[in-house]
């Protein structure tokens, strides 16, 4: 089951949103989420949050209402229960504007659901996220990004290999201190990323 979280990070541009909307499932808003589904015309099928950024509802929908101190946060707080009700690919919308604690935090959910066996995609009106646990993963090249850019997590990647981009790389050590993965293109219609050691995210990216 695919579901899609609306976070309460500040947007304008809803058009992505609203074609996201269009393949999901399940829809959660977390908090003032709820703001930017209205903008779209968007019913979520559950609204949970503690409404510190923004009114609680008066609707039908669903409510989860969290007390303000808490350990996780909204956002977590939604893909929990997004998993506890079925749902194996995870795709976050405007989440990546406003404190940039949030938005850190809410990549960092990507891991996280990595780590439970699911898929988890961060998505804005310029770039979508994903997050790489090693191995060898390959990629359908999409036209509609421009640009791949790979971003450590660790200290170092140990055994970095690109295969179909513009830039190639064989059993690389790539450093997050000096990060020479970024603004790399696809020159094939899939591409792969290897890594023997360490996590990354995996950033398709657009200029306006």
């Amino acid at each position: 089951m695919k579901a899609l979280i609306l976070a309460s990070a500040p947007e304008t541009e809803y058009n992505y949103v609203r074609e996201l909307a269009k393949q999901a499932d399940f829809i959660i808003c977390a908090d003032g989420g709820t703001r930017h589904a209205a903008a779209c015309g968007i019913q979520p099928d559950l609204v949970v949050g503690d409404f510190d950024s923004g009114k609680r509802p008066e609707t039908d929908t669903e409510i989860i209402t969290l007390k303000p101190e808490k350990d996780d946060s909204d956002l977590m707080c939604c893909t929990r229960e997004a998993l506890k009700r079925g749902a194996d690919r995870l795709i976050y919308a405007c989440a990546s504007g406003g404190r940039i604690d949030h938005f850190l935090s809410n990549l960092s959910l990507l891991e996280f659901l990595f780590e439970q066996g699911k898929e988890g995609v961060f998505c804005d009106s310029r770039n979508r996220v994903t997050f790489h646990g090693g191995g060898t993963v390959c990629y359908a090249a999409d036209p509609s990004y421009q640009y791949v850019g790979i971003i450590p997590l660790d200290a170092e990647l140990q055994g970095v290999t690109l295969c179909g981009l513009k830039y190639p790389l064989t059993d690389a050590m790539v450093s997050r201190a000096q990060v020479i993965t970024i603004s790399n293109e696809a020159i094939a219609p899939e591409y792969t990323i290897s890594i023997r050691t360490g996590r990354a995210l995996i950033i398709e990216s657009k200029d306006r």
